[in-house]
């Protein structure tokens, strides 16, 4: 179901947990809770623009699982944001150069891979203890749905194997990769056409 700006922190609140022990995350920030602390607070912050520019759902009340799309315009429009996410300044020093390292490879990624208006799947989690249980198709059918109606493809990074394997069954094609250097990770583009287009 949507939410509203009040239950921003909360939403936010599952993603940090829900992502704490994603192998990314784990690279970014080794200690599980200095990461769920840090994002906690990035992903308040996505919510609400995500809220103001693009779509959020969630699944169960309690939460137990978000999605959040962010429309992103064509690269060649030089639209930016209109409100920061608070960036590498919410991120600690000593992790200052693997979130560079990883922002630039976004940056490569969506450069080949997304320079067209669509709708960003930003991020997608659901609390350990409730996977397996349909509720990520379920995010994500319902996200699909929105973005069809706005008739833009949609687009995701990702960076596991099983991953890439569950986006393929959802009408996901890979467009393209990029190793992230000193990580032992390969970031996936993916992309789904309009439903119909």
């Amino acid at each position: 179901m949507p939410i509203q700006d009040d239950r921003a922190t909360e939403a936010a609140d599952v993603l940090a947990r829900a992502m704490a022990d994603e192998p990314l995350s784990r690279w970014l920030l080794p200690d599980h809770d200095e990461f769920v602390a840090v994002h906690r607070r990035l992903f308040a912050a996505l919510i609400r623009l995500a809220l103001d520019e693009g779509h959020v759902d969630t699944w169960g009340d309690p939460m137990a699982g978000v999605a959040v799309w962010v429309r992103r315009p064509a690269i060649e429009s030089g639209h930016r944001r209109s409100r920061p996410l608070g960036g590498s300044d919410a991120f600690p020093s000593h992790a200052s150069a693997r979130l560079e390292r990883y922002a630039t490879a976004i940056r490569l990624l969506r450069e080949r891979a997304r320079p067209d208006e669509h709708a960003y799947l930003d991020s997608i989690a659901v609390l350990p203890e409730f996977r397996r249980r349909g509720i990520a198709s379920s995010l994500l059918d319902t996200g699909h749905a929105w973005a069809d109606g706005e008739e833009l493809p949609c687009a995701l990074e990702t960076e596991t194997a099983s991953n890439v394997a569950f986006y393929s069954q959802r009408g996901y094609v890979v467009v393209a990769e990029h190793v992230l250097p000193g990580s032992g990770l390969t970031i996936t583009s993916m992309r789904r056409t309009v439903l119909g287009a």
